[in-house]
């Protein structure tokens, strides 16, 4: 029986996806601060393909589930990671990456 490998190319896991996503955004920038919500419009703006916008996480709780997968291979990149809240009074979650 032949090989599936020719048909299906190594599809692309969400983690993979987000890491490209985040070290393609902070390589020209020295740092980046926003909600989930805001990393998931970044991430898509990096011209996905159907497939990889298919994997991608879809809302911001499953988007910070993966990050804390990705955390220690952006960290040993060079690139800091930190979860916080604002200090006004919604409290919004953020996440500022920084190199």
């Amino acid at each position: 029986m032949a090989s599936n490998s020719k048909k299906n190319p190594q599809k692309v896991t969400s983690d993979e996806l987000v890491f490209r996503g985040i070290k393609s955004m902070i390589r020209n920038r020295r740092s980046w601060s926003g909600t989930m919500t805001d990393l998931i419009s970044v991430i898509r703006n990096t011209k996905l393909s159907t497939e990889e916008n298919h994997v991608m996480p879809k809302g911001p709780a499953a988007l910070r589930v993966v990050v804390n997968r990705v955390v220690n291979r952006l960290r040993s990149r060079g690139i800091s990671v930190k979860f916080g809240r604002t200090t006004d009074h919604m409290r919004t979650r953020f996440v500022k990456f920084a190199r």
